[in-house]
């Protein structure tokens, strides 16, 4: 087997020295002597790393890194393709078995089966190669001295979170550590816990975390289609379990690799508690080979548009009778309208016992919030509960000037309050009213069967609010304005002027390459079934975008059903005509829905393009310039033609590094558009309260 060196690409490079990709590029210019590509292609060349690191270093460019910033740096460059799962593996690996000296493939295969369960140390070995390449050596010499130390959970917590961040993927993101707890909490104690989908176990780390502390292990169980995924869960529980002290490795603990609704690993596994974030916005999840299955107990087989409520049967089908689950749901869910016989069986037979509305900054990648379903296995002779919970997070007063996991931190614990006191039946008090309500089965079960908390909860009518409970919205109002001044954005002035002549190219352009494709809403194939005036479906207008609320307009449905006629995660969307250019990625409401006429979607390939840099650099006002149309609207709106918007090619890593502030960016904005309209309401209420009596004019 050749020896693979650890190359690392241009756009590497820069990230190493710390300059723009562009700069790279004037150095294999200007410089004879900089390092000559050993992979990759003419477009794309892969340089060997310690070459590049030797090249900088004779130049000055070189810059200090601490021991755990090399090993990611080791990471993200490791072989020529760049492995970062991989590596990461391999890193785990090392620091569970904490070998004295660089070991040997081999040896550390024994060291991990004197460990490991034999169904664990395949899945965990797959990645282990018959010999080293230098890639690995070097891999394992940064990790090495670390491997010996104590902290080698924070080391690999530290490089998975990296990782999780870089990707930007709602199944790796980071969890703050309050909404798993919450979670936890409503699901009350297990002995028993499953993970449906488990990702790199960012649900079941807390879990064996709180376990832990306790002195009580539960079994945990996790299945997920992708290995890589897998891998990375099971060294991050392993050395969890070991640093506590417990056996790594014991028969409470089971992780599979498959997908779960077609090769469910644990089918006849029951649990006490289901927790997790099932995939969003799935277009091919085997509806066509499951229409028979045992699973589908609650309004049967799931409609091919509503993978979400095939989860959620999916996770209470593994219940025992009277286990909860604790599931993160898309906000769309809760009222598309092919879900609807679902979602009425589920309310009419007790299964759905609360739905939680959680502020936009309580998940990574969302800017509309998360909504939180508490669901339970009907005991054998039970009958069904008398109501359901809904619970808007949003509108909890919380202390502003305090740090976000603080706030989290409260949120849960009032949160977890309520909760108590709807199970033991003790209603919501008064100061608790405007953010929680208990809703009776008969008001539920309506044509809608609409799950959406803003619906249900008294504080979206303010108008119906008691005099007592008008004077205090101010006060609310108030701590919203408080929080966006606390986190409005404020960006650093930039150490190194970025380059003016930073080459662009039009969407148009790029979609021709395969980084990315343009989409849009075709009213001939939507009409070549000749679909009946009944089939028709939610669809995304462009004020909907302009907005960022969920899709408000319907188009017919034939029996072409093109996946690509769906919004997906992550799709960037524009408006056609508008005031002003408009470019956002869709949120967690608006996956799935139909595009709608004068709607445009840009679906990038997330490993060239980052989706929150592209719509932020879509909205620069010279694009609104170049690429609108000689014509325009009547009212002076304008008509955008997508393929000439100019983006600018910047590396990945690059784009990235920006990609989070420009994500909090659009939480903010998000925050401000839900703060106005809260301002609207109180206005309208106080001027009704005013008018008719119920309040007086202060003194003042």
């Amino acid at each position: 087997m050749a020896e693979e060196p650890s190359t690392v690409t241009a756009t590497g490079i820069a990230r190493i020295a710390g300059v723009g990709r562009a700069a790279v590029s004037n150095w294999r210019r200007r410089h004879q002597d900089f390092p000559q590509p050993v992979a990759g292609t003419s477009a794309s060349p892969a340089f060997d790393l310690r070459e590049v690191e030797q090249w900088l270093d004779r130049q000055g460019k070189l810059r200090a890194l601490a021991p755990l910033d090399r090993l990611g740096r080791h990471i993200e460059t490791f072989g020529a393709a760049g492995r970062p799962a991989e590596a990461i593996a391999l890193v785990g690996l090392t620091l569970l078995t904490a070998p004295a000296d660089v070991p040997t493939p081999r040896q550390l295969g024994d060291g991990v089966r004197s460990l490991a369960a034999p169904r664990h140390a395949e899945i965990l070995l797959s990645v282990l190669p018959e010999a080293w390449s230098p890639a690995h050596c070097e891999l394992l010499d940064a990790v090495l001295p670390m491997a010996r130390q104590e902290g080698r959970v924070g080391v690999l917590e530290h490089l998975h979170s990296q990782y999780a961040t870089a990707r930007g993927t709602a199944g790796l993101s980071d969890l703050p550590t309050a909404v798993a707890g919450l979670m936890l909490d409503l699901t009350g104690p297990a002995a028993s816990v499953l993970d449906v989908a488990c990702g790199t176990g960012t649900f079941l780390r807390p879990v064996l975390e709180k376990a832990t502390a306790s002195g009580v292990l539960p079994r945990i169980l996790g299945q997920d289609s992708r290995p890589e995924y897998v891998r990375i869960a099971l060294l991050r529980l392993l050395l969890l379990r070991q640093q506590a002290g417990v056996d790594p490795d014991g028969d409470d603990l089971r992780l599979h690799v498959g997908e779960p609704l077609l090769a469910d690993a644990f089918a006849a596994e029951s649990v006490d508690a289901v927790i997790g974030s099932p995939p969003h916005g799935l277009q091919d999840w085997g509806h066509d080979r499951l229409a028979f299955d045992p699973r589908w107990v609650y309004g049967g087989l799931p409609p091919r548009t509503e993978p979400e409520l095939a989860w959620v049967q999916h996770a209470v089908a593994h219940l025992k009778p009277g286990g909860r689950a604790a599931l993160l749901m898309p906000p769309a869910a809760a009222g598309r309208p092919a879900g609807r016989r679902i979602r009425s069986e589920l309310v009419r037979r007790g299964v759905l016992r609360a739905v939680v509305a959680l502020p936009p900054t309580a998940t990574v990648g969302s800017s509309n919030g998360v909504h939180l379903w508490v669901l339970q296995r009907p005991e054998a002779a039970g009958a069904p509960d008398a109501g359901v919970l809904f619970v808007n997070g949003e509108a909890v007063p919380l202390d502003q000037r305090t740090a976000s996991r603080d706030r989290f931190e409260a949120l849960r614990r009032q949160v977890a309050a309520l909760w108590l006191n709807h199970l033991t039946g003790h209603g919501i008090s008064v100061p608790d009213s405007a953010v929680a309500r208990h809703v009776s089965l008969s008001e539920l079960l309506d044509e809608d069967i609409d799950l959406t908390p803003r619906r249900h909860v008294p504080h979206q009518d303010i108008a119906r609010h008691t005099p007592e409970a008008l004077l205090r919205l101010p006060d609310a109002i108030e701590a919203r304005l408080d929080a966006l001044r606390v986190d409005m954005p404020r960006p650093a002035r930039a150490s190194q002027p970025a380059s003016s002549d930073v080459s662009t190219a039009t969407l148009g352009e790029l979609s021709r390459t395969g980084a990315l494709s343009l989409h849009r809403y075709s009213a001939r194939a939507a009409h070549l079934d000749v679909p009946v005036p009944e089939q028709q479906e939610p669809a995304l207008t462009s004020q909907d975008v302009i907005t960022g609320r969920p899709a408000s307009g319907a188009v017919p449905v034939g029996m072409n059903d093109e996946p690509t006629a769906r919004v997906q995660a992550y799709d960037i969307l524009v408006p056609a005509i508008a005031k002003t250019l408009v470019a956002r990625v869709a949120t967690d409401e608006q996956i799935g829905a139909r595009l709608g006429p004068g709607v445009h979607v840009v679906r990038v390939d997330p490993n060239l393009l980052d989706p929150w840099f592209v719509a932020g650099a879509l909205t620069r006002p010279e694009n609104a310039t170049k690429a609108t149309r000689t014509s325009a609207t009547a009212s002076g709106a304008l008509r955008i033609d997508v393929k000439r918007l100019h983006l600018p090619l910047l590396p990945i890593d690059a784009q990235r590094r920006r990609s989070e502030a420009l994500r909090r960016l659009a939480r903010w904005d998000a925050e401000l558009t839900r703060t106005a309209e809260a301002g609207h309401e109180l206005a309208q209420a106080l001027t009704r309260a005013l008018v008719d009596g119920t309040l007086a004019p202060s003194d003042d």
